[in-house]
């Protein structure tokens, strides 16, 4: 849900007052469910699941595809039933291949997916809680702190050193500092310094925020909105192969015109010159080539995976091998703008791996390859206690 005002234009104390909250308790139990019956989840619309079946199908979307099918039916009028298995046999290799390499990949999708999802605290009925951004709607109160994902666009009433880092929203890597004041209404999106955005992350310092928009009508979800509009383009190498699979079928059809011609003019019997014909129409199909280009990508498709990089339709694995020049942006595209512990050094000379990327609270302590137990380790556990101390967090 998204009111129309204008909220960094507002102060801290009129905007609770709109929300209908007050910020020293949040909002109680009841209060949030009956927000949620007119705002919904703060979740994105997912788009419709494709079906297995519907991805089987997509496997026979191709101009070779339905010239094979053609040349099955001509040799099943022919009564060339050993051809027609053949070629059924063929197809359905490559639509099985197909759809097992794009069924993992969405799985792994998906997997990401419910990974990606992020926790935040609120001030509900007077006590702050932790719970699913998705649970989130207008007018709760958020309390950040250094290293917090923000779940909703939202005003700030409180701010102590309060900075974010928005480089997956603007680009831009370094943090914004986040005040409470009001802004004049032409304030451009990225300069409203008294919001801050869902999707995002709180870099230094720690405050509080209003929930102002939530799922589609926050920024982040317009984005998704416009993204999820793109129509879909076809691949340099489906291009091809439709452009190979009309020429194929001109040279076929020339190939049997050839055939009935030269027999009319020698006066064979018009029966024999067209099986003939269709045969030749029949033997210029290259049944093995679509499982050839199937299964080229799907190798593509899990080496690409054994790197950690998921590919989930196989025509995208040519197309990436087609780029010549990638325009990217680099903080939060191509990293994440957020400082990981790879190892940590203890005052015994001994060194301990950490797995784990980002803010994400999920990972291991290793050493020399094996789990250890922090509990049990009295230096490891000094370590982490003055770091857990020693920061605004």
């Amino acid at each position: 849900m998204r009111s129309a005002s204008a909220w960094w234009t507002i102060d801290a104390e009129g905007v609770a007052t709109r929300l209908a909250v007050d910020p020293s308790r949040g909002l109680d139990d009841a209060e949030v469910e009956a927000r949620r019956s007119r705002s919904g989840w703060n979740r994105l619309p997912e788009a419709r699941r494709t079906t297995l079946l519907a991805v089987f199908a997509r496997q026979f979307k191709s101009p070779l595809i339905y010239l094979l099918f053609v040349a099955a039916a001509i040799a099943l009028a022919l009564d060339e039933l050993v051809d027609v298995g053949v070629i059924l046999g063929v197809l359905l290799v490559n639509a099985v291949i197909g759809t097992i390499q794009e069924g993992r990949a969405e799985h792994a999708m998906e997997g990401l997916r419910r990974l990606a999802r992020p926790r935040v605290r609120v001030r509900r009925g007077g006590r702050e809680r932790e719970l699913d951004a998705e649970e989130l709607v207008p007018g709760d109160l958020l309390v950040l702190a250094a290293g917090d994902a923000i779940g909703a666009d939202a005003r700030v009433v409180e701010s102590a050193g309060l900075e974010a880092s928005e480089s997956v929203l603007t680009g831009e890597s370094e943090p914004v500092h986040k005040r409470v004041e009001a802004l004049d209404a032409d304030t451009e999106l990225a300069e409203r310094r008294n919001l801050v955005f869902a999707g995002t992350h709180v870099a230094a310092g720690h405050g509080c925020a209003l929930v102002v928009a939530t799922g589609v009508a926050s920024e982040f979800g317009r984005i998704a909105l416009l993204t999820s509009a793109a129509p879909r383009v076809t691949t340099p190498l489906e291009r091809r192969m439709a452009q190979f699979g009309r020429v194929l079928l001109v040279v076929a059809l020339l190939v049997c015109a050839s055939v009935v011609m030269a027999g009319h003019l020698r006066g064979l019997p018009a029966a024999e010159v067209w099986m003939v014909a269709i045969s030749q129409l029949v033997s210029v199909v290259p049944e093995g080539l679509p499982v050839a280009l199937t299964v080229g990508l799907a190798v593509g498709m899990q080496r690409m995976a054994a790197r950690r990089a998921i590919v989930r339709q196989l025509a995208a694995v040519e197309t990436l091998g087609s780029t010549s020049v990638i325009c990217s942006d680099k903080t939060g595209t191509l990293t994440r703008n957020e400082l990981t512990v790879a190892a940590l050094y203890l005052p015994d000379g001994r060194e301990i791996e950490v797995t784990g990327v980002g803010y994400a609270p999920a990972g291991e302590f290793l050493e020399d390859g094996r789990v250890i137990d922090v509990a049990s380790n009295a230096a490891l556990l000094a370590l982490l206690e003055a770091a857990a101390l020693c920061n605004d967090a």
